[in-house]
């Protein structure tokens, strides 16, 4: 409605020729002013529309097969780095909390991928540090990360085949565990083959598919071979007529039956999870639009046990920059979700 009424006051032909007489001016006048103002009408317009579409523009999430670490790690814009910090509630009657101690940093190139990543212990001591290293590709050829809580250094270097498929991984860890790891794939790029070796023991993995007409994955059977026996992975998918997972099962002998229900809103974002094992619900998570944890139900032996809620404030890009995590234990008689940490995010852009 304001941008009718402001153009129907731009725009008004008849401005100038309603205009006292001694404030007319010639024909020529009139004619260039009139021509002015479309042309400032016209900017307006356009100006009006580049502000309304970034201010309203659908963030589009995705929930696999992901282009770069800004879509891994569910951030939206041209992120340059991330700092997390956390504060735990001391006084749960007051709701006072405690100064905030750093959790991690990562830095981001401007193509979205990760170029070093620092985590914290509890009191804002350095653990661990991982850089990584591209090429002009975009592709991760190095990674060196350094744990300072259990001394140990590992380096992973990476080939990639014309597809831009990593076919073989090397890892080195204290310059005495060597592990190497060689990976082959179909024509759906989904990979069907691992053979893995370490010191001169080796093991391999053989993936199996089955596909719809889509090219989504029905069935995968994984199967493990190494000097002590033969472990097979069982997993079965199913989808809705969007081509949304709805359903995941997975099965195996040695953990059991496991499954996922997915549930999606009316613009296909995954909005409710709910996971089940061994036939028990063990977890209900609900999501808000940007893929973010509102609320997690969890359950003990199929009863509800304890509910964890979060609020967020977003910046610009639709980031969260500060999350409040909030515990019901329905184990006893709480009534209410008592706060229990507050966690906040300083987020820098390219």
């Amino acid at each position: 409605m304001k941008i009718v009424y402001l153009c129907k006051v731009w725009t008004c032909g008849q401005t100038c020729e309603h205009a006292p007489v001694g404030t007319r001016g010639s024909l020529a006048t009139r004619h260039k002013m009139t021509t002015k103002m479309k042309i400032y009408t016209i900017i307006f317009f356009v100006l009006i529309l580049i502000i309304g579409c970034t201010n309203n523009v659908e963030k589009r999430i995705k929930y696999g097969d992901f282009e770069n670490d800004w879509e891994r790690d569910y951030v939206f814009g041209q992120v340059r780095s991330i700092k997390q910090y956390k504060a735990n509630v001391i006084d749960f009657e007051s709701g006072n909390i405690e100064e905030p101690i750093i959790e991690y940093k990562k830095n981001y190139t401007n193509f979205g991928k990760v170029i070093d990543h620092e985590i914290f212990d509890n009191f804002g001591k350095l653990i661990q540090l991982t850089k990584n290293e591209y090429n002009n590709k975009e592709q991760r050829v190095k990674s060196i990360s350094e744990n300072y809580l259990i001394p140990s250094k590992t380096i992973e270097t990476a080939v990639y085949n014309e597809k831009g498929e990593q076919i073989i991984a090397n890892i080195v860890m204290d310059d005495t565990l060597n592990f190497k790891a060689m990976l082959d794939f179909d024509n759906h790029g989904n990979l069907v083959s691992q053979i893995n070796n370490q010191n001169g023991d080796s093991t391999s993995m053989s993936f199996e598919y089955k596909y719809n007409d889509r090219g989504n994955i029905l069935w995968k059977k994984q199967i493990e071979k190494s000097e002590f026996g033969t472990n097979e992975y069982i997993n079965e998918f199913k989808y809705d007529q969007f081509g949304n997972l709805i359903e995941l099962f997975f099965k195996s002998e040695l953990s059991g039956d496991m499954k996922s229900i997915y549930e999606y809103d009316q613009k296909n974002r995954i909005k409710k999870v709910i996971q089940y094992k061994l036939g028990q619900i063990e977890n209900e998570t609900l999501f808000d639009k940007y893929y973010n944890q509102i609320l997690v139900k969890y359950y003990n032996e199929g009863t509800l046990n304890k509910e964890m809620k979060y609020e967020y404030v977003f910046d610009s890009n639709g980031n969260w920059v500060e999350r409040k995590a909030f515990i019901k234990e329905n184990s006893n008689t709480a009534k209410k979700f008592i706060l229990i940490f507050v966690e906040t995010r300083k987020i820098e852009y390219y």
